[in-house]
Parts: C-alpha cells; sequence; structure tokens
C-alpha cells in the first residue's frame, strides 16, 4: 500500500512540473527569442528498492522526475524591417552583458540605442562585440552584413559577438530570453548567417502546448483519484483490522 502512495505521489509531482513548465511557455508564446522549458523523466526499477535487489521479487517499475532543460529548436524568423532587428540563422547566441565581467546569452535580437550610441537589449543589457567590448555605435544609418558585421556610414564599426554552445545540458535559464554557460562550453559560431531587419519568435507551438496542457491535466486528475482510492482503502483497513466478528 505505501509503494502504491509513493509512486502516486511521484507521478503527481510530475505532472504538476510540467504543467508549470507547459505555463510557463505559453505565457511566453509572443515572447521574442523565447526557448521553452521541457521536463526529462526517468524509469526507475522498483528492484532497486527492494532489500535483496532481486528483480523477480520486484519486477515492476515507475517514472521519476529526471531534469529540467532548454528546448534550444529554431522559432520561426518575422521580417520587422527595423535596422536594430537582428536574426540568427543557424545554432549560435548573441552574447550580451548580464553583469560587469559576466557574459549571458540570447537568441532575442531586437535590440536598442540609448543617447550614447550603445546597443542594448530590451531589458537594458549591453551587445557586446567578438571581443567581449559592449558595442558603441556613431550617428548613422545602420546596416549589418550577413556574417554580423555592423556599417554605419559606409565603415564597418563593430562585429555582433556571436557564440555557438558545446553542450545545451549546461544552460541555464537566468530570463525569459536569455541563458548564461560557462564560457568553456562555448566555442566561436561558425556556419551562421545574421538577418537584419529580421526577428526569431519563440520556439512554443501555441497548439501543441495546449494540447499537452489538456493530456497533463487528466493525467494528474487520475492521479488524483489513485491517492484517493489508497485514501479510502487505508482507512478501511484501519477501521476493520482487530475487529473481532459477533462482538
Amino acid at each position: 500500500m505505501s509503494s502504491g502512495f509513493f509512486v502516486a505521489g511521484v507521478s503527481g509531482q510530475m505532472a504538476q512540473q510540467k504543467m508549470d513548465d507547459i505555463s510557463h511557455n505559453l505565457a511566453n508564446v509572443n515572447t521574442v527569442g523565447f526557448l521553452g522549458s521541457r521536463t526529462s523523466f526517468e524509469t526507475v526499477f522498483t528492484s532497486k528498492a527492494s532489500p535483496t535487489g532481486n528483480p523477480d521479487t520486484a519486477p515492476a517499475a515507475f517514472q521519476s522526475m529526471g531534469s529540467q532543460f532548454v528546448d534550444t529548436s529554431s522559432g520561426n524568423i518575422e521580417q520587422t524591417g527595423s535596422d536594430f532587428d537582428f536574426a540568427i540563422l543557424g545554432k549560435a547566441w548573441f552574447r550580451v552583458e548580464a553583469a560587469p565581467g559576466e557574459e549571458a546569452y540570447t537568441r532575442a535580437g531586437n535590440f536598442t540605442q540609448d543617447a550614447e550610441g550603445n546597443l542594448l537589449t530590451q531589458d537594458g543589457k549591453h551587445v557586446l562585440d567578438a571581443g567581449g567590448t559592449p558595442i558603441q555605435l556613431p550617428a548613422g544609418r545602420l546596416q549589418a552584413t550577413d556574417q554580423g558585421e555592423l556599417i554605419v556610414n559606409g565603415s564597418v564599426v563593430a562585429q555582433l559577438g556571436l557564440v555557438s554552445i558545446t553542450d545545451p545540458a549546461g544552460i541555464e535559464r537566468i530570463g525569459n530570453a536569455l541563458i548564461r554557460t560557462p564560457v568553456t562550453n562555448t566555442a566561436p559560431a561558425t556556419d551562421v548567417t545574421v538577418r537584419q531587419g529580421a526577428l526569431e519568435s519563440s520556439n512554443v507551438n501555441s497548439v501543441l502546448a495546449m494540447a499537452e496542457m489538456i493530456a497533463t491535466l487528466r493525467s494528474y486528475e487520475a492521479t488524483v483519484k489513485m491517492i484517493e482510492e489508497y485514501n479510502r482503502q487505508s482507512s478501511q483497513l484501519t477501521q476493520q483490522v482487530g475487529q473481532v466478528q459477533g462482538m
């Protein structure tokens, strides 16, 4: 009975975590450069919990929480026509300054420019060049090449900092469209194209996410009913075991 409660409880936790991920994804379905969160699960054989470790005595298995990760698949590219909008075609990230001396990375290229000419993200973080220095642009119309070179008044003034990430499992989300990872997990981006006047939309499919939410909710409801049934049986055992018939 206790093992049934345990498995049902784990199942409920899994459904709740998955529902949290789906809700967060749906809330950011229109966020530029947003990458959805996903949760992985692991299969646990009950023989591992058996005192003897004999699979014949406990041949069943159940699922348990694995880990949460960021879905790095690309979103759709949408044309905007703005000189300060950039999209990356390929597996690469823009380098930005999360804090002095600390780098972060994003696929959201909807940049702005302040009064001093600094190129900034929407939340005010400095966009970095290939050498890790904040980009400051002179006055004039901004143009960009497919390699990410920034041109003002006919002269190349900066090169957008682009990196690829070696192991996606080492990504940590620190904002809706911002991630960080150790510098040792990055490398110079190759085989990528920068498109000016375009943005990458969220990689969340709202229709599929809604369908997944309904399926997860039904799974959670089934788990709750299972727990209620185990609780009912436990109450019956508590009340009836030890009673003597006819007294």
